[in-house]
């Protein structure tokens, strides 16, 4: 396991330890703020973080969640720090797979998708990020968020509530 390779000083260890996480922690910072430098900033501490806390790490649960604990309270504490509501991206981190064409699609949806879920309060749209974006099950979302299984279930079904009657209220318009 990587991590007990980490905890006896191969350094080799962290640096596949960080290439098989850095992908999803950075999305998970992007599609938060929305800002492609914040997020790389944002990442960097969650590994940073890492690096301190790694000695600290129980091995009760998945690695990943305790990886999304940390870039979790990253993200909080820097939006605490500066108050403005995040702003999401114009386009998404397209895939070299896509087409142009179909980068153009997947971006103009993203973007919708982004614009409607910044009308959902934070606690809401950070429980479906971590749920529909990064696959999370909702006990370990509670687990990562601190809170009880019931409210990670609450806000779930409260912000999909509310980004269908965004959606319901939009699409005349569109």
């Amino acid at each position: 396991m990587l991590i007990r390779r980490i905890l006896n000083g191969d350094k080799d260890a962290f640096e596949t330890l960080v290439k098989k996480h850095y992908g999803n922690i950075h999305a998970y910072c992007y599609r938060r703020t929305g800002d492609e430098q914040v997020a790389a900033d944002l990442t960097q501490e969650v590994f940073l973080k890492l690096v301190a806390s790694i000695y600290n790490y129980r091995f009760s649960g998945k690695f990943s969640n305790y990886l999304f604990t940390i870039a979790v309270n990253v993200v909080t504490d820097y939006f605490k720090k500066r108050k403005p509501a995040a702003e999401f991206p114009e386009e998404d981190i397209p895939s070299s797979a896509d087409t142009p064409e179909q980068t153009a699609v997947k971006n103009e949806r993203d973007r919708v998708l982004y614009d409607r879920l910044r009308g959902l309060p934070d606690f809401q749209r950070e429980a479906i990020i971590l749920h529909y974006f990064h696959g999370l099950k909702a006990r370990d979302i509670a687990k990562i968020t601190g809170v009880p299984l019931a409210t990670v279930k609450s806000r779930l079904k409260q912000g999909l509530d509310k980004l269908r009657k965004i959606y319901e209220r939009s699409e005349p318009d569109e």
